[in-house]
């Protein structure tokens, strides 16, 4: 079995690789950076008598997308050589049980055939690692998804808005966030608070019930031509009667009031507040689990230059896109990181998880130290000097898919490893000979 070089890419992906794979012919891709909503999408390029027609397609190959979230990471490393990401499933944890560090183990999923890691450390960053992102995202997209169903069985509505603001490329993005969640606050509580509007305006029709039930929102950010674009994304769960007008009228007003007491520019009329029907919620909901922030970092042409996270990490690893050099890139991502440290991303209302009947909120730390699959089985444990091959030769990815398709061949795989070591440690010692004669 032939190993990559030391220090090559993780797994089996290469500068042209991409999750964006299927079977079969494959539609040509191409993604569209929204400037309104500051989202980059990827489409399916359909085009009819010559003319570009986009259409929305996420396709997504689980291997691929694995490799891809590791071989990102492997930047992190680098760039954050002292932080928690860059122990992120390289150290093995502490065992609260029996003391000491855990054994590495790899298990295989009896429902998915899916194999995962156990025994490593999970830093839990949803902002700077993307393995650990990949899993708290998914998990908080399947609450989004029994959110969203538990509201339609109460008869309830679904909206979904898009809130921005004017930025600039001289902006101060820890600024910007700051002013931001100081916003939110005045959304949500005073006088002029979301919530009260919204009862004073259901009331005068004569009801008597609640209006709104409770909001969750998300905490996004792109950068594009004019800097650093942070953005929420909310879902509100309204009373059957509150219509898309509605929400319009009083968020566009709440907003922009928020934004000019928080020392925020005024929103634009056309983009500053976006509300969409429960279909559109839907949508965001079914493309916030794992296929979504790694679909955005390998789309290969983004109209307008937008870039997720996830995508300066990927102009670092690729190093040959002409807007994001890999030293801007990085250079980008460590303020990012620094200005996005300890942020939430996901908030959910007061009172709103009881009220859908959803499961009390676990904390990115829980969830990324849970097994990916509780009916799981074990294939094998590696040895601490095993797994430092593993991370020398950066095969983390490609361990795993082997592991899925033959566990004798992952035995045999485990051996060449140490095999091409030993051969890499002798022609060292054969050079350090030839330099000293």
């Amino acid at each position: 079995m032939e190993l990559p070089k030391s220090g090559a890419p993780l797994g089996i992906v290469t500068k042209t690789s991409s999750t964006l794979t299927g079977q079969g012919l494959q539609p040509e891709l191409e993604s569209v950076y929204d400037v309104s909503t500051g989202e980059i999408k990827p489409v399916e390029a359909v085009r009819d008598n010559g003319i570009f027609v986009s259409k929305y397609k996420y396709s997504y190959d689980a291997k691929n997308a694995r490799s891809k979230r590791f071989s990102l990471k492997s930047v992190v490393n680098d760039l954050m050589p002292g932080s928690r990401t860059s122990k992120c499933m390289r150290f093995r944890a502490p065992d609260s049980i029996n003391g000491g560090l855990r054994p590495i183990e790899i298990l295989k999923s009896s429902e998915h055939g899916k194999a995962f890691y156990q025994g490593l450390y999970a830093c839990g960053s949803v902002w700077t690692c993307p393995v650990c992102a990949a899993k708290i995202a998914e998990r908080r997209r399947i609450e989004l998804k029994e959110a969203l169903e538990s509201a339609k069985k109460k008869g309830l509505k679904a909206h979904f808005i898009t809130l921005t603001i004017p930025h600039g490329v001289g902006d101060d993005i820890e600024d910007l966030l700051a002013k931001l969640r100081l916003a939110t606050k005045k959304m949500s509580s005073g006088r002029n608070a979301v919530k009260s509007r919204f009862q004073s305006i259901f009331e005068s029709t004569g009801e008597s019930e609640a209006a709104t039930i409770g909001f969750i929102r998300a905490l996004e950010v792109t950068h594009g031509k004019n800097g650093y674009h942070p953005h929420y994304h909310i879902i509100l769960f309204t009373n059957d009667s509150i219509n898309t007008s509605i929400v319009q009228y009083v968020y566009s007003k709440a907003w922009k009031k928020a934004c000019l007491d928080s020392g925020l520019p005024s929103p634009s009329e056309d983009h500053g507040c976006l509300v969409k029907d429960g279909s559109y919620a839907s949508d965001y909901i079914s493309k916030w689990g794992i296929e979504d922030e790694m679909t955005k970092a390998n789309t290969k042409i983004t109209k307008l230059k937008g870039k997720s996270p996830w995508g300066l990490l990927d102009a670092v690893l690729q190093g040959n896109d002409p807007d994001y050099s890999p030293e801007r890139a990085k250079s980008l991502f460590l303020v990012y990181s620094k200005a996005f440290s300890g942020q939430r991303q996901l908030y959910w209302s007061n009172g709103l998880r009881a009220a859908l009947h959803i499961s009390k909120e676990e904390n990115d730390e829980v969830i990324v130290s849970k097994p990916d699959d509780v009916r799981s089985y074990l294939l094998a444990q590696i040895p601490f000097e095993q797994w430092k091959l593993v991370l020398k030769f950066k095969q983390e990815a490609n361990l795993l898919s082997i592991a899925e398709s033959n566990v004798v061949a992952l035995q045999l795989f485990l051996k060449n490893l140490s095999l091409s070591n030993d051969e890499e440690s002798r022609k060292l010692s054969s050079d350090e000979e030839v330099l000293r004669e």
